[in-house]
């Protein structure tokens, strides 16, 4: 553990990550921190350090209740959250099961440049522990200069099947809603949307040829329910986690990526209690699945 604390305070600074917490379980068994300004508790320790340490508990215990969700989706293990406010973003990544990682900074304007970081971190220590590095936020691809990703399909085919022919979509007649849904999916990047403003607007490309190898076990249809429902939930999560990190972070959670070990699924909150959710199968199409779901929530948002 020793060992783990030296390399994580290589991560710390007052500018960008600079509170850290190593649980293991619901167990602080590392806590840095680069700011313990302020008042300090009976024992001492800064409260800021304090509220930090319970607020990665109290995550851990939500993130928990998820995983069965998960389960029933065949795509892994949650391995890299990130709640993101106006005001900067939580970082809680798997190290091994049962170990988890918890980071948190208020330098908004290089949450992508820090999430990179804490990623490459939790690899390193992934080696220390004998464990192979994961593609955390889809970085190590996009790192590799060529990705592999088998399909069933190649763009070789003939005749290649056209991306409306391939769109399932809540609503199939054009409209002012669907159609920037139908036009944020991309089989490279986000493979399902769904908007949530009293009524409830999705698209999806479940049928595409490249994504057969996603549904040997399912359909393509109990994943549409079963994100559908999940959406439901996830303005709750969103809620609760609120409640957990108002004495460490300023403002509500815009969004929240749920990185699995197969793809991702993000909460987008938009202004009058709307919001979105997106999903990609693809690991190495994290990255790119979350850029269009944040572009198409500046577009609802601002329209």
């Amino acid at each position: 553990m020793a060992e783990l604390a030296v390399r994580l305070g290589q991560l710390l600074s007052t500018d960008g990550l600079a509170h850290l917490v190593l649980y293991d379980g619901d167990l602080a068994k590392v806590v840095l921190d680069a700011d313990v300004s302020g008042d300090t508790d009976d024992e001492g320790v800064p409260l800021i350090s304090r509220f930090h340490e319970q607020a990665g508990r109290r995550l851990y215990y939500l993130l928990e209740e998820l995983e069965p969700d998960f389960a029933e989706l065949r795509t892994g293990a949650l391995i890299r959250t990130v709640l993101r406010v106006p005001s900067g973003a939580i970082f809680y990544y798997l190290v091994e099961p049962g170990l988890h990682l918890y980071g948190a900074t208020t330098a908004a304007d290089r949450i992508g440049e820090l999430d990179e970081l804490v990623a490459d971190c939790v690899n390193d220590l992934r080696t220390v522990v004998n464990y192979s590095p994961l593609d955390f936020g889809s970085y190590l691809s996009l790192k590799s200069e060529t990705t592999a990703r088998p399909t069933s399909w190649s763009r070789s085919d003939d005749p290649a099947p056209e991306h409306g022919a391939v769109v399932s979509a809540s609503h199939p007649t054009p409209g002012p809603v669907i159609d920037p849904l139908r036009t944020a999916l991309d089989l490279d990047g986000l493979h399902y949307i769904a908007y949530y403003a009293g009524d409830v607007y999705s698209a999806d490309m479940f049928r595409h040829p490249a994504l057969r190898r996603y549904f040997v076990a399912t359909t393509p249809q109990r994943r549409r329910d079963k994100y559908g429902r999940m959406g439901l939930l996830l303005p709750g999560v969103a809620r609760r986690m609120n409640a957990s990190l108002n004495a460490v972070l300023e403002g509500e959670v815009l969004q929240i990526v749920l990185d699995v070990e197969q793809g991702a699924v993000y909460y987008h909150a938009l202004p009058g209690q709307r919001y979105l959710v997106g999903v990609t199968l693809d690991q190495s199409r994290v990255a790119e699945a979350d850029q269009r779901v944040g572009r198409l929530g500046r577009e609802l948002a601002d329209g």
